[in-house]
């Protein structure tokens, strides 16, 4: 099986193996035989993307109409006009999908938008009950099956994107118990559209979303949420794994940077310790986080530099705001400045070989 690689990464190794072959490292049959065990990925074009919002301009401008004489229409011509514009688009997207491909593309992806807006408008015809959330599960079941057929990433993108809402909007219509069968599938997907980094991070989103509604559901104190998704982000940002992981890396210093943040507000402590303690106990987490963000720093991670920059920011706005905003700003630069001169000079000693 061919390795996916996309467009840019394998003109880069292109001009290696043709370095390589110049200088006699390899013969032009093992560059040959190289190059060929790659299959480019297919990524957004000109073309797809003038299709995809034309597409997107000919759904609002259906639903447009649709809407502006919603009263005046019966039943029947409404249910006519979404299964026809549905099953039309879909037919005709798969009719020119071997001659056309990215015009046919363009009109499924129009005939999953038909597919949403019947889904709501069908619900407003007949009163259906039910929530806006469940509306937009059906959305994404809809779509899930499509996104397999065609084995398209941005289909399941949107899926996953769907299933996303559903999750997040739960709250007030109770517990999502569609996301102990949705989170696996979305990490099934990732293998099955040969490992997209992109799914892959939004499937893990989607995993941080329901983890959050179960939070929700079972009314768990603030303190402890922040605690839990501040030891998840050190989770996916330490452990070391082959799945994806700059992914997890990136996912994992913003998500405990951001609980990290949280945690340094005194009040959020007021459930385990007594009032006047709340400041004593943030004030040592905000050290020992800002300890660990200098770690993580002299590592080469700039996401760690902007998390001490928002939690500096945060104990001026809180504790030293009575100081001139100048000499904050000053110091916020000398700071800046100070890091700057630290990166570049780990990457050159890193370039000479000689960094510790």
């Amino acid at each position: 099986m061919k390795r996916q690689i996309s467009k840019a990464n394998f003109s880069l190794v292109s001009q290696e193996l043709n370095h390589f072959e110049s200088t006699g490292l390899i013969s032009g049959e093992q560059r040959t035989g190289i190059l060929e065990s790659y299959d480019i990925k297919g990524g957004l074009n000109f073309i797809r993307v003038v299709l995809t919002i034309g597409a997107l301009l000919v759904g609002l401008g259906i639903l447009s109409f649709i809407a502006s004489n919603w009263n005046g229409i019966s039943h029947f011509v409404k249910l006519l006009i979404i299964f026809g514009v549905f099953g039309g688009v879909n037919l005709v997207g798969y009719m020119l999908s071997e001659n056309n491909p990215k015009t046919g593309r363009s009109l499924i992806y129009l005939g999953t938008l038909v597919y949403g807006a019947g889904i709501f408008l069908i619900g407003q015809m007949y009163n259906f009950g039910g929530d806006f959330p469940t509306a937009f599960l059906l959305w994404s079941l809809g779509v899930l099956p499509m996104a397999f057929l065609l084995k398209d990433e941005y289909l399941m993108l949107f899926a996953n994107l769907l299933f996303g809402v559903y999750l997040l909007g739960s709250y007030d219509y109770g517990f999502p118990y569609a996301g102990w069968v949705g989170v696996p599938i979305v990490y099934l997907a990732y293998n099955y559209f040969d490992k997209s980094r992109l799914l892959m991070f939004f499937a893990n989103l989607t995993t941080l979303s329901f983890i959050l509604q179960i939070t929700l559901t079972y009314e768990i104190e603030g303190l402890y949420v922040a605690l839990l998704f501040f030891f998840i982000g050190l989770m996916m940002y330490g452990v070391k794994h082959k799945l994806e992981p700059d992914i997890f890396r990136i996912q994992g210093n913003i998500l405990f940077g951001v609980t990290g943040v949280i945690l340094t507000i005194p009040d959020i402590w007021d459930i385990v310790v007594s009032t006047q303690s709340t400041r004593l106990v943030s004030i040592l987490f905000a050290l020992a986080f800002v300890a660990l963000l200098f770690l993580l720093i002299r590592k080469g991670s700039l996401i760690s530099l902007l998390f001490v920059c928002v939690t500096i920011f945060r104990y001026y706005t809180d504790t030293f705001a009575f100081l001139p905003k100048s000499m904050f700003f000053i110091v916020g630069g000398l700071l800046l400045l100070g890091f700057g001169f630290y990166f570049e000079r780990m990457r050159k000693t890193s370039k000479g070989g000689t960094i510790a």
